[in-house]
């Protein structure tokens, strides 16, 4: 899986273990979150999105996507 830099004010890198369905979340303060049962259709929207901030909070966190912290 690679990591890629996205431009964002909190989200420093994100990248997707299509394998585990998996999304890696490594934020500009250090926290590195992997969101679980995603779907690469969710993948290319999150990838796509003007705010990658916004979309972890109103997808994934808001939806209840099964994340542990790294």
């Amino acid at each position: 899986m690679d990591l890629i830099y996205v431009d964002s004010s909190n989200v420093d890198q994100i990248g997707y273990d299509e394998q585990e369905g998996e999304i890696h979340v490594i934020f500009k303060n250090g926290g590195h979150y992997i969101y679980s049962g995603v779907t690469y259709d969710i993948w290319e929207q999150f990838r796509d999105a003007p705010s990658k901030g916004q979309f972890v909070n109103g997808e994934f966190k808001a939806k209840g996507y099964p994340c542990r912290k790294v």
